[in-house]
């Protein structure tokens, strides 16, 4: 960037001078009146001296007689003070006086020959500072025109492209602008997603509500029929509040529970426990492999929603008979906990977006969840500086693999009756 701005301006004033020099040499302008007619003079006075001093005044006023139509703008008087320095003064002491009948402004006469010039220099220097000024505004217009759309709801708009040819500077700020607006629009239309999904997913339970107390208006003595199906729904839609709120808290910009150290054996240990007994009406056990004890820097809360969402979704797509398998291993990438199980698996076309909310396979039939739980989990392991990645597993199902960074550094250590362990 300074490099080039130097380029133009160095350039501009090379520019000026050459044109400056090459106007002035083919133009070859005729020197200044007034400075003729002061040289003129200078030269007449040299030869009447002369003239007055070999032969007299006489001769001198003769001479002048002869030559003076050649000179018009200068005249020849006799001064009978002397006061001209250097008279022109014969051998009897007559002293005759050049002057010129008008003095023209020496400035106005050497400004007319530069006028020229000086005219083409200021229109190189204009164009050149107009292009320096428009190239050194291209990129804050760009970014104005981008930010202007970007207001006024164009959010495809991009300047990363139109700034590539920029300084490192703003190729940066293109790159972050950019970045920004793909975030916004990522936000946008998972914000619109949202609100279909969930008005979608509010719709079915409250149909079947009013359903039901319509069907009891008709039908009061159905009561007791009907009252298991209106408590699933009222305990659906307190699901789904819920989940809502704790996907809203993740994409909040609220700071999250501090960490303290803490053993993930004592998280998973309860959800195990609560994985192997709702299991058992089918006959899908869930086992554990790994170390007795799995230090880390966390939060009991989110830790414990994360792995069992991941859990009850593996035993849930689990089918009867079948394994869940929950192995945990440490490494030089921290610690590694993958969820193994048996069902359908999810095709490679939809393994990135089965973290999303309210995604589910069409061709996977329904569980009766809220849509939330593994988009919940990822977000509580990303507040962790953890990831979570889905495989397929061999021979069938789908293998979730969790990764949370080792703890570092001394951290307050969690007491055992915290009761966020529950």
């Amino acid at each position: 960037m300074t490099l080039r701005v130097f380029i133009v301006i160095w350039g501009a004033l090379v520019l000026t001078i050459l044109l400056f020099g090459t106007l002035v040499a083919a133009w070859d302008p005729a020197p200044p009146k007034g400075a003729m007619l002061v040289g003129e003079r200078a030269m007449i006075e040299r030869q009447l001296a002369l003239v007055a001093d070999r032969d007299g005044s006489a001769a001198a006023l003769a001479h002048w007689s002869a030559i003076a139509p050649a000179y018009p703008g200068i005249i020849l008087a006799e001064d009978p003070a002397c006061a001209d320095d250097p008279p022109v003064r014969d051998a009897a002491g007559t002293c005759l006086k050049v002057s010129l009948t008008d003095t023209p402004s020496r400035f106005l006469e050497g400004l007319r020959i530069l006028l020229l010039p000086l005219l083409v220099g200021f229109a190189v220097s204009a164009a050149a500072a107009l292009l320096l000024s428009r190239h050194l505004t291209r990129p804050i217009r760009t970014v104005n025109a981008a930010l202007q759309r970007l207001a006024s709801g164009d959010l495809d708009s991009r300047i990363g492209s139109a700034l590539d040819g920029s300084s490192g500077e703003l190729a940066r700020l293109g790159g972050a602008f950019d970045h920004a607006a793909d975030r916004l629009q990522k936000l946008a239309e998972g914000r619109r997603r949202l609100f279909n999904d969930l008005s979608h997913e509010i719709r079915s339970p409250l149909a079947r509500l009013r359903a039901a107390v319509g069907l009891l208006e008709v039908s009061p003595d159905r009561l007791a029929e009907m009252q298991r199906q209106i408590e699933t729904d009222i305990l659906r839609l307190d699901n789904l509040v819920r989940d809502i709120l704790t996907l809203a808290r993740f994409d909040s910009t609220e700071a999250h529970p501090a960490h303290v150290r803490l053993d993930l054996v004592d998280i998973l240990e309860p959800i195990l426990s609560d994985a192997n007994f709702e299991g058992q009406p089918r006959g899908v056990v869930v086992n554990y492999d790994g170390p007795e004890n799995l230090e880390l820097a966390g939060t009991a809360e989110l830790l414990h929603r994360a792995l069992e969402n991941v859990i009850r979704n593996a035993l849930s797509h689990s089918p009867d008979g079948g394994h869940v398998s929950v192995q945990a291993t440490t490494g030089s990438e921290g610690l590694r906990i993958d969820i193994s199980d048996e069902g359908p698996g999810v095709p490679d076309a939809d393994k990135p977006r089965i973290l999303e909310p309210f995604f589910r396979l069409s061709d996977v039939a329904a569980t009766g969840g809220t849509g939330l739980g593994l988009a919940i989990a990822a977000r509580a392991i990303a507040a962790h500086g953890g990831t979570i990645g889905l495989f397929d597993n061999v021979p069938r199902g789908l293998r979730v693999r969790v990764i949370l960074p080792a703890p570092a550094g001394s951290l307050p250590v969690r007491r055992t009756d915290d009761p966020t362990t529950a």
